[in-house]
């Protein structure tokens, strides 16, 4: 077989794009074929009519293939990666309102309000207070009802340990590895397009050619 003759195609499994920007192919796969003939491939455009924005879109790699064999007839189409592309079309940035700023400022005082409770059932449950009298009078040989010297520091350690769990001091970052939360998102991220890709009758699938 003639390595001349054979377009070698690897679908990326996602992209988001503007509501009026152009689709190339170049945005979808990615290529490696003949240098003249990838350019031609890159720069050919993509069809999808009917865009709205906030919709997701599944373009099949059997729409590719086709695209590329209309143009191609005499070429081989290897296509390989994901056997769908999930097309994301941005959602027009809305305005931030007061009522915004009001529901966050609420959901983050329940949130603060739980975390509260959490802890403090779990150092009444473990009965952390009694933990700490012991290991001062076992440290200073003295009993003590409220030994500081164990309570401030620990209290300080918690607030340290979950920046430290995080990954974040405020903004800034500790070190280059993603965040529990930051992990646990993504996770979120991929269920969400996999399950778009899987309940494909929900949204809309387009398989235009070229123009």
């Amino acid at each position: 077989m003639d390595n001349n003759k054979q377009i070698y195609v690897q679908l990326n499994e996602k992209i988001v794009i503007e509501d009026n920007e152009t689709l190339q192919l170049k945005e979808l796969i990615e290529i490696i074929a003949d240098e003249g003939i990838k350019s031609k491939i890159e720069e050919m455009p993509f069809d999808l009519n009917g865009r709205q924005k906030g919709s997701s879109y599944i373009v099949p790699a059997i729409s590719i293939v086709q695209i590329l064999k209309t143009e191609f007839p005499h070429h081989t189409i290897l296509a390989m990666g994901s056997p769908e592309i999930l097309i994301n079309i941005k959602d027009e940035p809305k305005d931030v309102d007061k009522y915004q700023y009001i529901r966050l400022a609420f959901v983050c005082f329940l949130l603060f309000i739980g975390s509260i409770t959490a802890i403090i059932n779990f150092h009444s449950d473990v009965d952390m207070k009694q933990a700490h009298q012991t290991l001062y009078h076992i440290i200073t040989g003295k009993e003590s009802e409220s030994p500081l010297l164990l309570q401030i520091p620990y209290s300080l350690g918690i607030g340290a340990g979950m920046s430290i769990f995080f990954n974040h001091i405020f903004k800034k970052r500790i070190n280059n590895e993603p965040s529990p939360l930051e992990v646990e998102m993504y996770l979120y991220q991929q269920n969400m397009d996999a399950y778009l890709k899987d309940h494909d009758q929900n949204i809309e699938t387009k398989e235009k050619g070229s123009k």
